[in-house]
C-alpha cells in the first residue's frame, strides 16, 4: 500500500513533505527521525477506505459481542409472540394444550414453538436471578 520515505533533512517543513508525497503515486510513509513515529501522507479516497473498513470492524465487534440473558430474553419474547399472533392463542396456552396432547401435532412451527417457550421460562428465571444478585 505505501512505501516509506524518510526525509532525514532537519529543514525539510510539512509543505514541503506534502508536496512531495502528492507527486507520489502511492501512499506514502513518512518516519519520524529519532522517533518510532510515522506520518502517512496519503489522498482523500484512500483516508476514505481506511475510514469505512474502521466502521465495518466496529459494527462487526459489535455484533460479535456476547448477548446477555435479557438480550436472549427479549428475542425470544418476540419470537413467542410471532407465533401468539399466527395461532392466535398465548404461549403458555398453546405449551399447556401441546404438553396435554391437546392439539395435533402436525404443524411444524409447533415444536419450535414448544422449544421457544422452554427457552423463554429458562431465560426469564436466569434474568430474574441476576437481577437479584446484582441488587
Amino acid at each position: 500500500m505505501s512505501r516509506p520515505l524518510t526525509f532525514p533533512e532537519a529543514n525539510t517543513t510539512v509543505a514541503q513533505l506534502i508536496e512531495r508525497a502528492k507527486k507520489s503515486s502511492t501512499p506514502v510513509e513518512i518516519r519520524v527521525q529519532d522517533s518510532d513515529l510515522v506520518v502517512a501522507v496519503l489522498p482523500r479516497q484512500e483516508l476514505d477506505k481506511i475510514r469505512a473498513l474502521r466502521q465495518l470492524e466496529t459494527k462487526l465487534a459489535k455484533k460479535n459481542r456476547p448477548k446477555t440473558p435479557a438480550q436472549y430474553l427479549a428475542e425470544t419474547e418476540r419470537k413467542l409472540q410471532s407465533y401468539e399472533k399466527k395461532y392466535k392463542m398465548s404461549s403458555a396456552e398453546f405449551y399447556r394444550k401441546f404438553q396435554a396432547a391437546e392439539i395435533d401435532e402436525d404443524e411444524f412451527d409447533y415444536f419450535d414453538w414448544r422449544v421457544y417457550y422452554h427457552a423463554y421460562k429458562q431465560l426469564k428465571k436466569k434474568v430474574a436471578n441476576g437481577k437479584r444478585q446484582t441488587a
